[in-house]
C-alpha cells in the first residue's frame, strides 16, 4: 500500500497556481524568461536557499520587467529587501482623500524622496501571490485598490509616462498602468516602504 506525500487539496493549490502563471506568460504580463530562470532554479534545488517567514528577497536593483512597445523613463534601483507586508505602507497624498485627487505628475513630485519601491517588487509579487495580503484587494468601500510603485516610470508605446500597478481582479492578481497625466484618487495608493 502507497499513501500519497501530497493532499488532494495540496494538488489543486499548485494546479491553480499553474494556470495562473501560464495565463500570466500568454497575456505577457509575466515574462516567461523569469518563469524559465525560476524554473531550473527550482530544478537546481536553488529555492532551498530562499528564506522562510513572511517575504522572500527581492532583487530591486535588477531590471524591471518592460511590456512590449514601452521604454523605462527612469528606475530607482532599491537593494535586496525582503517582502513583509507589515513593513509596508499604503500611502495616499492628502489630495486623494476624501473624493478628491491629484494629477500623477504631481504626486511624482511629492513622492520624491520618500521610500516608494520600483517595479521589481510589482513583478516579483505578480510571480510569489501568495504573499499579497488580502487586505490588498479593496478599500474599505469594497473598491479595487490599485498599488503603484512609483520608483520605475515608464514611457508607453504612445510617448506618454505612466506607472504600473498591482490589483485584484476578481480571479488571481494583475498589472495596470496609470498615466502621469490622469488623476488618481483614493483608489491608487503608492507602495511605500516603512
Amino acid at each position: 500500500m502507497t499513501t500519497n506525500v501530497v493532499t488532494d487539496e495540496q494538488l489543486g493549490i499548485l494546479a491553480r497556481r499553474q494556470n495562473d502563471l501560464f495565463r500570466r506568460v500568454r497575456e505577457g504580463t509575466l515574462p516567461v524568461e523569469r518563469v524559465l530562470g525560476g524554473l531550473q532554479s527550482l530544478i537546481e534545488g536553488a529555492f532551498d536557499a530562499i528564506p522562510a517567514g513572511p517575504g522572500r528577497l527581492i532583487d530591486c536593483d535588477a531590471a524591471p520587467y518592460i511590456p512590449n512597445g514601452w521604454s523605462v523613463e527612469s528606475h530607482t534601483k532599491g537593494g535586496q529587501i525582503e517582502f513583509d507586508p507589515s513593513k509596508i505602507t499604503l500611502y495616499f497624498s492628502k489630495r486623494q482623500k476624501n473624493g478628491k485627487t491629484i494629477v500623477g505628475h504631481d504626486l511624482r513630485k511629492e513622492l520624491k524622496g520618500k521610500p516608494v519601491l520600483n517595479a521589481c517588487v510589482l513583478d516579483h509579487l505578480l510571480a510569489n501571490t501568495h504573499l499579497i495580503p488580502d487586505s490588498w484587494k479593496k478599500n474599505e468601500k469594497g473598491e479595487t485598490l490599485y498599488h503603484f510603485f512609483w520608483d520605475t516610470v515608464y514611457r508607453d508605446s504612445n510617448g506618454s509616462l505612466c506607472v504600473r500597478s498591482l490589483y485584484w481582479r476578481g480571479d488571481g492578481w494583475n498589472w495596470d498602468y496609470g498615466w502621469l497625466d490622469d488623476e488618481f484618487d483614493g483608489q491608487n495608493p503608492a507602495i511605500l516602504a516603512s
